[in-house]
């Protein structure tokens, strides 16, 4: 069994660590000025423009298809919409037929291996015995971990990535 580093110490397999603000930048949201948020302002406004502005015209334009109103009216437009919207329906059915082909396939496969399983059954209770021992012997036994109502995690005391296949092969029950 390893020795145990001190609690906050970094195991040794760990070689680089990255803080969560190298991970995110949120200037919008975070504690800047306003004109530093500027620049983001206006590119979110002029994204929401050009997101609502087509979808306007083409509402405007289907609402006002028999009379002079709306953005546009012309005949090859409207016509163009149809086969648009005609394709979208065409696409859609075979998506849908497609996904429904895959999931019984994918359920015929299920029940092809849920009939052919073969598997250890002692094998598998001697590892689930020595992880849940592992478990305990690391966190303490189950009734009290149930039983805590907060929970704190201290940095690096997690199970270490080798530590439960290592125990595997200590007890001689292989890791494939």
């Amino acid at each position: 069994m390893s020795q145990r580093e001190p609690a906050g110490a970094a195991p040794d397999y760990l070689t680089h660590t990255v803080d969560e603000k190298d991970l995110t930048v949120d200037w919008f949201f975070g504690h800047h000025t306003f004109r530093e948020k500027l620049p983001q302002l206006l590119a979110a406004i002029v994204g929401w423009i050009f997101s609502i502005l087509p979808i306007w015209i083409t509402v405007s334009a289907i609402r006002h298809r028999y009379d002079a109103g709306g953005w546009w009216s012309y005949h090859e437009g409207f016509v163009m919409f149809e086969v648009t919207l005609d394709t979208l329906a065409i696409l859609v059915v075979i998506f849908i037929v497609g996904y429904l082909v895959l999931l019984l396939i994918d359920l015929r496969q299920d029940g092809w291996r849920r009939d052919h399983i073969s598997y250890d059954s002692e094998r598998l209770d001697l590892r689930l015995a020595i992880a849940e021992d592992l478990y305990a012997e690391k966190f303490g036994p189950e009734g009290e971990r149930l039983a805590m109502r907060d929970i704190r995690i201290e940095p690096y005391l997690d199970l270490e990535t080798y530590e439960l296949r290592n125990r595997y092969r200590d007890y001689d029950v292989g890791v494939e």
